[in-house]
């Protein structure tokens, strides 16, 4: 199935050399869905009784999904790509799933409406892309 990251990356006018375009698409989309699922995660904290509890979890949850959005985006970008660049960012984001995660997995019992899938994803895809 063609999805419309890979839509995007097929239509780019210049050689990708290289690049697996699948694990890049696989790991742009699973960015964006980790980023989304932390946003609501941080959104279903708010509205625990207990949410001064989940400051931690909260700020984790939102520093992750901003790291996972702007990591879609410079994975997005090609033109003038930058390895190192893109190794850096790729290591911050798997740092910031792999904490909330982390501190996801100390709240389980109040989590249990919003799934893992996007972090867990994410962390396979980077593995999958071998950036060096």
């Amino acid at each position: 199935m063609t999805t419309a990251v890979r839509s995007m990356l097929d239509s780019y006018p210049a050689d990708l050399g290289a690049l697996d375009r699948d694990a890049l698409a696989a790991c742009i989309e699973a960015c964006v869905s980790c980023s989304q699922t932390c946003t609501a995660c941080a959104d279903a904290c708010l509205a625990e009784d207990t949410v001064a509890e989940l400051t931690k979890c909260i700020r984790t949850d939102l520093d992750c999904a901003d790291v996972c959005a702007a990591t879609a985006a410079v994975l997005s970008r090609r033109t003038g790509y930058d390895a190192t660049v893109t190794r850096a960012v790729l290591q911050a984001c798997a740092a910031i799933c792999k904490a909330c995660a982390d501190e996801r997995d100390g709240h389980a019992e109040m989590h249990r409406n919003v799934p893992r899938r996007g972090r867990r994803r994410f962390r396979s895809r980077y593995r999958v892309l071998h950036i060096p």
